[in-house]
């Protein structure tokens, strides 16, 4: 009898056996439902890909020790949802980090984990290397405004060029850094 005709329960019974085939038939299962579910949530095809195998992980890690009733779909589908709020708020704390970063606040220590400031960072690296590659004048208007905390209007006069083209400047460099790290 092949594991494909087996119900939820059964393949439970196999996976806890350590049985990989019972396992990749609950993969194959769910993981298209769980993906879409996932995806709608953080719209990046690799992080939905990420906190999917992450959740299946946990199925196997954890297999001896969760209750199945007839259906493995509703402890799956709440696992989802939890791995989505912990990416949600992991990302939510990189975004922060990240943007006191492109702005320049840096208050005491505004990531306070050890892998948040990993994170920040890893950030300031990419970001600093983002800023090398800018053209020349964004490179300068970017740095005078962020760096050197110069106004729109020294900048512009330092640089001798429009109040406007600085602005312009300023927010170009801002996009970049933000689709950078997006």
């Amino acid at each position: 009898m092949s594991l494909n005709t087996y119900s939820d329960k059964e393949l439970f019974v196999e996976l806890n056996r350590d049985n990989t085939l019972a396992f990749s038939v609950l993969f194959d299962r769910y993981s298209d439902v769980l993906f879409r579910f996932i995806f709608k949530r953080t719209g990046s095809v690799s992080d939905s890909q990420d906190i999917l195998q992450e959740v299946f992980l946990s199925v196997w890690n954890k297999r001896t020790k969760i209750e199945v009733g007839e259906s493995l779909y509703p402890y799956l589908f709440r696992a989802s949802k939890y791995e989505v709020i912990d990416w949600l708020v992991r990302n939510d704390k990189r975004s922060k980090c990240m943007e006191r970063l492109v702005v320049g606040h840096y208050p005491e220590p505004f990531c306070s984990t050890s892998e948040e400031e990993l994170m920040a960072k890893e950030l300031e690296t990419l970001l600093a290397h983002e800023v090398d590659s800018m053209p020349l004048t964004m490179q300068s208007v970017f740095k005078l405004s962020r760096v050197e905390d110069m106004s729109i209007k020294e900048i512009a006069a330092q640089l001798s060029i429009s109040e406007q083209t600085v602005k312009n400047n300023i927010s170009l460099a801002i996009s970049r850094l933000r689709l950078l790290v997006k």
